[in-house]
């Protein structure tokens, strides 16, 4: 019997695109090579809405999952053996792998899209699950059962597996063109993140810090937080932007109560300044509805306003359990929790403005003479390229400043 190994993909909305599902699935496809670099495999290729990687190591399987976990735009993907079209051959093989497996109940989930086989997806459910039966003396359990062996018939060949890894879903990164997204090292922007994420949007992060008035200890967070969520797109920019001189400028000038809504304003067209260099058209924020005195919808209105693109807001809906939950699935939470100094709770005032009147907001700002400032703080801004961890050792601080 010859068989070899390989990894079935099933993608997950891609499935609904029409004519242009094609683009998204070679978008895919290049995504799973570049996040499977270093790794051994041949070939990754497209079969009947399936995507199969070739050529792979089984006894790596699970540097394999954990790295295809990290793939926008997967539904999940399954180790299979690869056989010859054979009923004999496919029971057999799927006995042979529940030798060493421990299990109180089992499933069969066949599929098939070589429909010249003989035998019906339910017809080889039957057949293979009474064999298993006959071997192990285990029931079969069609809900949540505690393995199910999959079998799929695609082109003559058979492929069975059980041990199925399910992704985030989405869309593959660089599908829905780039945007920035503005982080802290707080809870929120990074789920904010790598929701955008999810849609396929590739992210230039921004990060606003008061050194030297707060410690560094935002801005090493911030650099933890993005070699995670740098695992999904494989590599990202940050540019970090000094905030201080304008925050001093704002407390001088303005009324303490609308401190906060002018430090965001403030951001907001520091980001919208670098993506406007960048050509990104987008901007992204972690805001949540209500969260926090600036978040309420007169605020949110009130900082809006500075921005010259829109602002994505990816958890405005969601409560913060909903919120804790996703930074805790996908590895940010424990970095977040950690002590910092963010550069606008620093200041925030002990009465801060919860509903914000736009036109007396943008005639402070107006009296307020910022001269260059905005200016002087892109280009004394720096940019640090932060890449897949499994790719570099290090984080390599890149000497590049912001253009003028």
């Amino acid at each position: 019997m010859t068989e070899a190994f390989c990894i079935l993909i099933h993608y997950h909305e891609i499935a609904l695109k029409g004519k242009n599902r094609s683009w998204f699935e070679r978008r895919l496809m290049k995504n799973i090579k570049r996040q499977l670099n270093g790794l051994p495999f041949t070939k990754v290729q497209l079969n009947a809405a399936r995507i199969f990687c070739f050529g792979v190591d089984e006894t790596k399987w699970n540097d394999y999952a954990q790295r295809l976990r990290k793939v926008m735009g997967i539904k999940h993907s399954i180790l299979m053996t690869q056989v010859k079209g054979d009923i004999d051959i496919i029971q057999a093989v799927a006995a042979a792998q529940l030798k060493d497996l421990e299990f109180l109940s089992f499933r069969v989930s066949a599929r098939r899209q070589y429909k010249d086989f003989h035998l019906s997806s339910q017809d080889i459910n039957i057949i293979v699950g009474k064999h298993l039966q006959s071997i192990y003396l285990k029931p079969v359990k069609l809900k949540k059962a505690d393995v199910d062996v999959v079998i799929e018939l695609v082109k003559g060949m058979a492929y069975i597996g059980h041990e199925r890894i399910h992704g985030f879903g989405g869309l593959p990164i660089k599908t829905s063109e780039q945007a920035v997204s503005m982080i802290s090292s707080g809870i929120d922007s990074p789920v904010s993140s790598f929701e955008m994420l999810k849609r396929g949007v590739e992210l230039t992060y921004v990060h606003f810090h008061s050194a030297p008035a707060t410690s560094r200890q935002s801005i090493q967070n911030v650099e933890e937080i993005l070699t995670v969520l740098a695992g999904y797109q494989i590599q990202c920019r940050v540019y970090m932007v000094p905030l201080l001189e304008i925050q001093q400028k704002i407390m001088a000038e303005a009324p303490n109560k609308l401190w906060v809504i002018l430090f965001r304003r403030a951001m907001i067209k520091l980001a919208s300044m670098i993506a406007e260099e960048l050509d990104i058209p987008a901007l992204i924020s972690g805001e949540s509805v209500g969260q926090v005195a600036s978040q309420t919808l007169s605020n949110i209105r009130a900082t809006a306003d500075a921005a010259d693109r829109p602002i994505l807001r990816p958890l405005a809906g969601l409560n913060k359990e909903d919120i804790v939950r996703i930074a805790e699935k996908i590895g940010t939470y424990e970095i977040s929790i950690e002590p910092y100094d963010d550069c606008c709770s620093f200041f925030v005032p002990i009465h801060p403005e919860t509903k914000a009147n736009l036109e007396v907001v943008r005639q402070t700002e107006t009296n307020i003479d910022f001269g260059i400032m905005f200016d002087t703080a892109l280009k004394n801004a720096s940019i640090k390229t932060i890449e897949h961890p499994d790719y570099i050792k290090k984080l390599v601080p890149s000497l590049e400043k912001v253009s003028d």
